[in-house]
Protein backbone atom coordinates (compact mmCIF):
# COMPACT_ATOMS: atom_id res chain seq x y z
CA UNK A 1 0.00 0.00 0.00
CA UNK A 2 1.61 3.50 -1.04
CA UNK A 3 2.56 5.77 1.93
CA UNK A 4 1.14 9.12 1.45
CA UNK A 5 3.79 11.61 2.18
CA UNK A 6 1.88 15.15 1.23
CA UNK A 7 2.72 18.51 1.93
CA UNK A 8 0.65 20.60 4.28
CA UNK A 9 0.20 24.22 4.60
CA UNK A 10 1.12 23.57 8.77
CA UNK A 11 3.94 21.59 10.15
CA UNK A 12 2.28 21.78 13.33
CA UNK A 13 -1.22 20.62 12.23
CA UNK A 14 -2.46 17.50 13.94
CA UNK A 15 -2.24 14.16 12.56
CA UNK A 16 -4.53 11.90 14.49
CA UNK A 17 -8.05 10.88 15.53
CA UNK A 18 -7.24 10.94 19.25
CA UNK A 19 -8.04 14.39 20.18
CA UNK A 20 -10.62 16.99 18.99
CA UNK A 21 -7.23 19.14 17.95
CA UNK A 22 -7.91 17.87 14.27
CA UNK A 23 -11.70 18.69 14.25
CA UNK A 24 -10.81 21.98 15.85
CA UNK A 25 -8.02 22.36 12.42
CA UNK A 26 -10.72 21.88 10.05
CA UNK A 27 -13.16 23.95 11.68
CA UNK A 28 -10.53 26.81 12.22
CA UNK A 29 -9.82 26.22 8.02
CA UNK A 30 -13.75 26.74 7.22
CA UNK A 31 -14.36 29.62 9.29
CA UNK A 32 -11.40 31.41 8.10
CA UNK A 33 -13.50 31.51 4.67
CA UNK A 34 -15.64 33.96 5.66
CA UNK A 35 -13.12 36.82 5.03
CA UNK A 36 -13.62 36.19 1.22
CA UNK A 37 -16.98 37.42 1.16
CA UNK A 38 -16.59 39.82 4.03
CA UNK A 39 -13.42 41.27 3.27
CA UNK A 40 -13.39 41.68 0.43
CA UNK A 41 -13.90 45.51 -0.27
CA UNK A 42 -15.40 44.89 -3.77
CA UNK A 43 -18.59 43.33 -2.31
CA UNK A 44 -21.06 46.06 -0.93
CA UNK A 45 -24.60 44.71 -1.54
CA UNK A 46 -26.92 41.87 0.11
CA UNK A 47 -26.97 39.92 -3.73
CA UNK A 48 -23.17 39.57 -3.89
CA UNK A 49 -22.38 38.37 -0.59
CA UNK A 50 -25.70 35.97 -0.49
CA UNK A 51 -23.59 34.33 -3.67
CA UNK A 52 -20.13 34.46 -1.82
CA UNK A 53 -21.86 32.08 1.10
CA UNK A 54 -23.51 30.24 -1.87
CA UNK A 55 -19.74 29.88 -3.25
CA UNK A 56 -18.15 29.02 0.03
CA UNK A 57 -20.82 25.83 0.76
CA UNK A 58 -19.50 25.26 -2.59
CA UNK A 59 -16.02 25.10 -2.17
CA UNK A 60 -16.86 22.84 0.83
CA UNK A 61 -18.84 20.16 -0.63
CA UNK A 62 -16.47 19.95 -3.86
CA UNK A 63 -13.28 19.76 -1.34
CA UNK A 64 -14.77 16.84 0.46
CA UNK A 65 -14.80 14.34 -1.93
CA UNK A 66 -11.79 14.52 -3.77
CA UNK A 67 -10.08 14.33 -0.01
CA UNK A 68 -11.99 12.33 2.27
CA UNK A 69 -13.41 9.87 -0.24
CA UNK A 70 -11.52 9.53 -3.44
CA UNK A 71 -8.09 9.66 -3.03
CA UNK A 72 -6.88 6.10 -3.49
CA UNK A 73 -4.87 5.74 -6.46
CA UNK A 74 -4.60 2.26 -5.49
CA UNK A 75 -8.44 2.25 -6.41
CA UNK A 76 -8.91 4.93 -8.13
CA UNK A 77 -12.85 5.78 -10.21
CA UNK A 78 -13.62 8.96 -11.90
CA UNK A 79 -15.17 11.75 -9.85
CA UNK A 80 -17.52 14.36 -11.65
CA UNK A 81 -15.87 17.49 -9.66
CA UNK A 82 -17.28 20.36 -11.04
CA UNK A 83 -21.09 20.40 -12.29
CA UNK A 84 -24.18 22.46 -12.19
CA UNK A 85 -24.22 21.92 -8.00
CA UNK A 86 -20.43 21.79 -7.24
CA UNK A 87 -18.64 25.07 -9.08
CA UNK A 88 -15.16 26.78 -8.72
CA UNK A 89 -12.39 27.63 -10.02
CA UNK A 90 -14.18 28.92 -13.53
CA UNK A 91 -15.86 26.10 -14.74
CA UNK A 92 -16.90 25.79 -18.67
CA UNK A 93 -20.89 25.31 -18.85
CA UNK A 94 -20.07 23.18 -21.91
CA UNK A 95 -17.60 21.06 -19.83
CA UNK A 96 -18.50 17.54 -18.18
CA UNK A 97 -15.54 17.67 -15.67
CA UNK A 98 -14.16 14.56 -14.55
CA UNK A 99 -11.22 13.29 -12.16
CA UNK A 100 -8.88 10.33 -10.56
CA UNK A 101 -6.24 10.08 -8.55
CA UNK A 102 -3.01 8.20 -9.94
CA UNK A 103 0.74 7.08 -8.87
CA UNK A 104 3.63 6.77 -10.99
CA UNK A 105 4.57 3.19 -9.59
CA UNK A 106 0.93 2.07 -11.00
CA UNK A 107 -0.44 1.07 -14.76
CA UNK A 108 -4.20 2.62 -14.98
CA UNK A 109 -6.66 1.67 -18.15
CA UNK A 110 -9.29 4.02 -19.12
CA UNK A 111 -12.05 1.71 -21.07
CA UNK A 112 -15.91 2.39 -22.28
CA UNK A 113 -17.48 3.83 -25.28
CA UNK A 114 -16.07 7.33 -26.16
CA UNK A 115 -19.53 8.85 -27.13
CA UNK A 116 -19.58 11.78 -29.32
CA UNK A 117 -19.00 14.94 -27.26
CA UNK A 118 -17.54 17.35 -29.89
CA UNK A 119 -13.80 17.41 -27.52
CA UNK A 120 -11.89 15.26 -25.52
CA UNK A 121 -8.93 15.21 -23.18
CA UNK A 122 -6.86 13.91 -20.58
CA UNK A 123 -4.29 15.27 -18.48
CA UNK A 124 -1.88 14.12 -16.19
CA UNK A 125 -0.78 16.20 -13.13
CA UNK A 126 1.86 15.95 -10.55
CA UNK A 127 1.06 16.18 -6.86
CA UNK A 128 -2.77 17.02 -5.87
CA UNK A 129 -5.17 19.44 -6.65
CA UNK A 130 -5.17 20.71 -2.86
CA UNK A 131 -1.98 21.53 -3.39
CA UNK A 132 -2.34 23.82 -6.18
CA UNK A 133 0.74 25.92 -6.11
CA UNK A 134 3.02 23.04 -7.01
CA UNK A 135 0.10 20.95 -8.97
CA UNK A 136 1.82 21.36 -12.28
CA UNK A 137 0.59 20.23 -15.71
CA UNK A 138 2.68 16.57 -16.54
CA UNK A 139 1.06 15.61 -19.96
CA UNK A 140 -2.23 15.38 -22.25
CA UNK A 141 -3.81 13.77 -24.78
CA UNK A 142 -6.93 14.90 -26.71
CA UNK A 143 -6.93 12.73 -29.79
CA UNK A 144 -8.14 9.17 -29.24
CA UNK A 145 -8.25 5.91 -31.88
CA UNK A 146 -11.74 4.18 -31.57
CA UNK A 147 -13.14 1.34 -32.91
CA UNK A 148 -15.35 0.64 -35.29
CA UNK A 149 -18.34 0.39 -32.36
CA UNK A 150 -17.28 3.33 -30.66
CA UNK A 151 -14.83 1.49 -27.93
CA UNK A 152 -11.95 2.94 -26.55
CA UNK A 153 -9.18 1.94 -24.36
CA UNK A 154 -6.91 4.16 -23.02
CA UNK A 155 -3.15 3.56 -20.59
CA UNK A 156 -1.98 5.64 -18.20
CA UNK A 157 1.94 4.84 -17.10
CA UNK A 158 5.34 6.05 -17.09
CA UNK A 159 6.68 4.22 -19.37
CA UNK A 160 5.08 4.58 -23.25
CA UNK A 161 2.73 2.12 -24.42
CA UNK A 162 1.47 1.27 -27.96
CA UNK A 163 -2.21 2.96 -28.74
CA UNK A 164 -3.52 5.88 -26.84
CA UNK A 165 -0.92 6.39 -24.03
CA UNK A 166 -0.71 8.85 -21.58
CA UNK A 167 2.20 9.34 -19.70
CA UNK A 168 2.58 9.96 -15.82
CA UNK A 169 4.85 11.24 -13.24
CA UNK A 170 6.27 10.18 -10.69
CA UNK A 171 4.75 9.78 -7.56
CA UNK A 172 1.25 10.90 -6.42
CA UNK A 173 -0.67 12.63 -8.97
CA UNK A 174 -4.06 13.63 -10.57
CA UNK A 175 -6.14 12.54 -13.60
CA UNK A 176 -8.35 15.49 -15.14
CA UNK A 177 -10.94 14.02 -18.10
CA UNK A 178 -12.69 16.55 -20.46
CA UNK A 179 -15.16 16.52 -22.19
CA UNK A 180 -16.89 19.60 -24.47
CA UNK A 181 -20.32 19.44 -25.62
CA UNK A 182 -21.17 21.94 -28.10
CA UNK A 183 -24.88 20.71 -29.34
CA UNK A 184 -26.22 20.06 -26.15
CA UNK A 185 -29.22 18.15 -27.18
CA UNK A 186 -27.16 15.47 -29.35
CA UNK A 187 -24.14 14.60 -28.43
CA UNK A 188 -23.22 11.39 -26.03
CA UNK A 189 -21.19 12.03 -23.19
CA UNK A 190 -18.65 8.76 -22.84
CA UNK A 191 -19.25 6.08 -20.64
CA UNK A 192 -15.83 4.95 -19.06
CA UNK A 193 -14.10 3.30 -16.06
CA UNK A 194 -10.90 3.64 -15.10
CA UNK A 195 -9.00 0.60 -13.28
CA UNK A 196 -5.14 -0.39 -11.84
CA UNK A 197 -3.65 -3.40 -13.84
CA UNK A 198 -3.83 -5.89 -11.07
CA UNK A 199 -5.73 -4.98 -8.58
CA UNK A 200 -6.56 -7.72 -5.97
CA UNK A 201 -10.10 -6.91 -4.31
CA UNK A 202 -11.15 -5.95 -1.77
CA UNK A 203 -9.38 -2.67 -0.68
CA UNK A 204 -7.19 -2.68 2.52
CA UNK A 205 -9.37 -1.35 5.61
CA UNK A 206 -9.61 2.40 6.16
CA UNK A 207 -7.25 3.04 9.24
CA UNK A 208 -7.61 6.00 11.63
CA UNK A 209 -4.24 7.34 10.42
CA UNK A 210 -5.55 7.40 6.68
CA UNK A 211 -8.37 9.54 7.63
CA UNK A 212 -6.39 12.07 9.54
CA UNK A 213 -4.25 12.23 6.71
CA UNK A 214 -7.49 12.71 4.22
CA UNK A 215 -8.51 15.21 6.81
CA UNK A 216 -5.20 17.12 6.45
CA UNK A 217 -5.31 17.13 2.78
CA UNK A 218 -8.77 18.73 2.98
CA UNK A 219 -7.58 21.70 5.41
CA UNK A 220 -4.88 22.28 2.81
CA UNK A 221 -7.30 22.45 0.25
CA UNK A 222 -9.50 24.54 2.29
CA UNK A 223 -6.70 26.64 2.63
CA UNK A 224 -4.92 27.13 -0.53
CA UNK A 225 -7.78 26.72 -3.41
CA UNK A 226 -9.89 29.75 -2.13
CA UNK A 227 -7.17 31.54 -1.78
CA UNK A 228 -5.39 30.77 -5.16
CA UNK A 229 -9.44 31.38 -7.18
CA UNK A 230 -9.22 34.67 -5.42
CA UNK A 231 -5.72 36.07 -6.48
CA UNK A 232 -7.15 34.65 -10.37
CA UNK A 233 -9.75 37.08 -10.42
CA UNK A 234 -7.94 40.08 -10.10
CA UNK A 235 -7.04 39.54 -13.42
CA UNK A 236 -10.25 40.29 -14.54
CA UNK A 237 -10.06 44.20 -13.00
CA UNK A 238 -7.16 45.39 -14.58
CA UNK A 239 -9.27 47.00 -16.88
CA UNK A 240 -11.83 49.48 -17.12
CA UNK A 241 -15.52 47.76 -16.45
CA UNK A 242 -17.22 46.20 -19.40
CA UNK A 243 -13.72 45.80 -21.54
CA UNK A 244 -12.83 42.59 -22.82
CA UNK A 245 -9.21 41.22 -23.22
CA UNK A 246 -7.28 38.17 -24.18
CA UNK A 247 -5.14 36.87 -21.48
CA UNK A 248 -3.92 32.89 -19.55
CA UNK A 249 -5.68 30.92 -17.45
CA UNK A 250 -2.81 28.99 -14.99
CA UNK A 251 -5.18 25.74 -14.44
CA UNK A 252 -7.36 25.76 -17.87
CA UNK A 253 -6.94 24.11 -20.58
CA UNK A 254 -3.91 24.05 -22.41
CA UNK A 255 -5.30 25.05 -26.09
CA UNK A 256 -7.63 27.37 -24.40
CA UNK A 257 -7.04 30.96 -25.38
CA UNK A 258 -9.41 32.84 -22.05
CA UNK A 259 -11.03 36.45 -22.66
CA UNK A 260 -11.73 38.19 -19.41
CA UNK A 261 -13.73 41.26 -18.78
CA UNK A 262 -15.43 42.93 -15.15
CA UNK A 263 -19.11 43.54 -16.33
CA UNK A 264 -21.64 46.22 -14.35
CA UNK A 265 -25.20 46.35 -15.67
CA UNK A 266 -28.14 47.90 -13.33
CA UNK A 267 -31.58 46.52 -13.72
CA UNK A 268 -33.12 49.24 -16.29
CA UNK A 269 -29.79 48.36 -18.49
CA UNK A 270 -28.26 46.01 -21.11
CA UNK A 271 -24.97 45.44 -22.47
CA UNK A 272 -24.59 44.46 -25.97
CA UNK A 273 -22.04 42.11 -27.08
CA UNK A 274 -20.38 42.81 -30.38
CA UNK A 275 -17.90 40.15 -32.27
CA UNK A 276 -17.19 38.64 -35.51
CA UNK A 277 -17.19 34.81 -34.06
CA UNK A 278 -13.37 33.36 -34.42
CA UNK A 279 -12.19 30.91 -36.64
CA UNK A 280 -12.00 28.23 -34.06
CA UNK A 281 -12.96 24.30 -33.37
CA UNK A 282 -14.66 25.93 -30.41
CA UNK A 283 -15.31 29.24 -28.29
CA UNK A 284 -18.13 30.16 -26.01
CA UNK A 285 -19.03 33.18 -23.63
CA UNK A 286 -20.15 32.95 -20.50
CA UNK A 287 -21.45 34.56 -17.02
CA UNK A 288 -19.29 34.14 -14.16
CA UNK A 289 -19.61 35.22 -10.13
CA UNK A 290 -17.16 37.61 -8.61
CA UNK A 291 -15.95 34.46 -6.85
CA UNK A 292 -14.82 32.46 -10.36
CA UNK A 293 -17.53 30.04 -9.95
CA UNK A 294 -20.62 29.61 -12.99
CA UNK A 295 -23.59 31.84 -12.86
CA UNK A 296 -26.84 28.80 -12.61
CA UNK A 297 -26.09 27.84 -16.35
CA UNK A 298 -28.66 24.67 -15.85
CA UNK A 299 -31.97 26.71 -15.61
CA UNK A 300 -30.77 29.98 -17.02
CA UNK A 301 -28.99 31.07 -20.16
CA UNK A 302 -26.03 32.54 -18.84
CA UNK A 303 -23.66 31.13 -21.44
CA UNK A 304 -23.78 30.76 -25.33
CA UNK A 305 -21.60 28.34 -27.37
CA UNK A 306 -20.61 28.94 -31.10
CA UNK A 307 -23.23 26.11 -31.86
CA UNK A 308 -26.11 27.68 -29.69
CA UNK A 309 -25.16 30.93 -31.32
CA UNK A 310 -27.27 32.90 -33.75
CA UNK A 311 -25.62 35.37 -35.91
CA UNK A 312 -27.03 38.35 -37.62
CA UNK A 313 -27.22 38.98 -41.28
CA UNK A 314 -23.78 40.67 -41.61
CA UNK A 315 -22.22 37.30 -39.53
CA UNK A 316 -22.14 39.13 -36.30
CA UNK A 317 -22.67 37.75 -33.20
CA UNK A 318 -24.86 40.01 -30.62
CA UNK A 319 -25.55 38.81 -27.34
CA UNK A 320 -27.70 41.08 -24.55
CA UNK A 321 -26.69 40.93 -21.15
CA UNK A 322 -29.48 42.29 -19.00
CA UNK A 323 -31.67 41.16 -15.93
CA UNK A 324 -34.70 40.86 -18.01
CA UNK A 325 -35.24 38.66 -21.08
CA UNK A 326 -35.03 41.41 -23.67
CA UNK A 327 -36.50 38.69 -26.51
CA UNK A 328 -33.26 38.31 -28.05
CA UNK A 329 -32.27 34.81 -28.47
CA UNK A 330 -28.87 35.36 -27.36
CA UNK A 331 -29.02 36.45 -23.82
CA UNK A 332 -27.02 36.09 -20.74
CA UNK A 333 -29.10 36.29 -18.12
CA UNK A 334 -27.54 38.77 -15.54
CA UNK A 335 -30.45 37.22 -13.05
CA UNK A 336 -30.55 40.50 -10.60
CA UNK A 337 -26.22 39.99 -10.47
CA UNK A 338 -25.43 43.76 -11.15
CA UNK A 339 -21.69 43.25 -11.34
CA UNK A 340 -20.08 39.55 -12.34
CA UNK A 341 -16.68 38.68 -14.62
CA UNK A 342 -17.36 37.53 -18.38
CA UNK A 343 -15.14 34.74 -19.77
CA UNK A 344 -14.87 33.88 -23.30
CA UNK A 345 -12.97 30.66 -24.68
CA UNK A 346 -11.70 30.00 -28.15
CA UNK A 347 -10.06 26.67 -28.77
CA UNK A 348 -7.35 26.18 -31.46
CA UNK A 349 -8.58 29.93 -32.57
CA UNK A 350 -6.95 31.03 -35.73
CA UNK A 351 -7.90 34.41 -35.21
CA UNK A 352 -8.76 35.41 -31.46
CA UNK A 353 -10.99 38.65 -32.00
CA UNK A 354 -12.11 40.86 -28.99
CA UNK A 355 -15.70 41.84 -28.47
CA UNK A 356 -17.17 45.59 -27.45
CA UNK A 357 -19.92 46.24 -24.97
CA UNK A 358 -21.86 48.84 -25.07
CA UNK A 359 -24.18 49.98 -22.16
CA UNK A 360 -27.44 51.15 -22.80
CA UNK A 361 -30.87 51.55 -21.36
CA UNK A 362 -33.32 48.46 -21.37
CA UNK A 363 -35.63 50.34 -23.25
CA UNK A 364 -33.88 51.14 -26.40
CA UNK A 365 -32.86 47.93 -26.72
CA UNK A 366 -35.49 46.90 -29.59
CA UNK A 367 -34.51 50.05 -31.85
CA UNK A 368 -30.95 48.68 -31.92
CA UNK A 369 -31.34 44.94 -32.19
CA UNK A 370 -34.30 44.36 -34.59
CA UNK A 371 -32.93 41.59 -36.62
CA UNK A 372 -35.93 38.98 -36.97
CA UNK A 373 -33.77 36.13 -37.00
CA UNK A 374 -31.96 37.77 -33.18
CA UNK A 375 -35.77 37.56 -32.03
CA UNK A 376 -37.66 35.30 -29.44
CA UNK A 377 -40.90 34.98 -27.96
CA UNK A 378 -41.18 34.21 -24.09
CA UNK A 379 -42.60 30.82 -25.09
CA UNK A 380 -39.77 30.34 -27.88
CA UNK A 381 -37.56 31.25 -25.00
CA UNK A 382 -39.37 28.29 -22.27
CA UNK A 383 -38.47 25.88 -24.44
CA UNK A 384 -34.88 26.82 -25.44
CA UNK A 385 -34.65 27.16 -21.52
CA UNK A 386 -36.85 22.97 -20.71
CA UNK A 387 -34.22 21.67 -23.50
CA UNK A 388 -31.63 23.16 -21.66
CA UNK A 389 -31.91 22.03 -17.96
CA UNK A 390 -32.79 18.29 -19.64
CA UNK A 391 -29.62 17.84 -21.80
CA UNK A 392 -27.45 18.62 -18.66
CA UNK A 393 -29.10 15.92 -16.79
CA UNK A 394 -28.42 13.30 -20.05
CA UNK A 395 -24.91 14.76 -20.47
CA UNK A 396 -24.26 14.02 -16.80
CA UNK A 397 -23.45 17.39 -15.61
CA UNK A 398 -26.28 18.11 -13.30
Amino acid sequence: MISYQLESWGDNSPLSTESPALWDALSAAINQLQGIVWNDPRISDEMTRAEGVRYLTRLIAGAIPMTMESWNPEFPSFFTFLSSRIQYGLPAADALYQWAPIHGDYVYRIKGRRGTAHMMDIETRQGHFAHIGGWALFDRCSEFECDADGNIEIVLSKNEQPGNWVKIPDGLGDLIFRQYFYDWVNEEPAQLQISRDGARYPAPIVSPHLIAQRTRLLIDWLHNLPAFFAEQVQSYYQDAINTVRIDEVSIGWAELRYGKANYECELDEALIIEVVPPEAKYWSIQLYSQFWDARDWNLRQTSINGFQAVLGEDGVFRAVISHEDPGVINWLDAANHRTGLLSLRYFRAKTAPLPTIRRVKLSELPSIINDRKLLITSDQRSELLRRRAESVVRRNCL
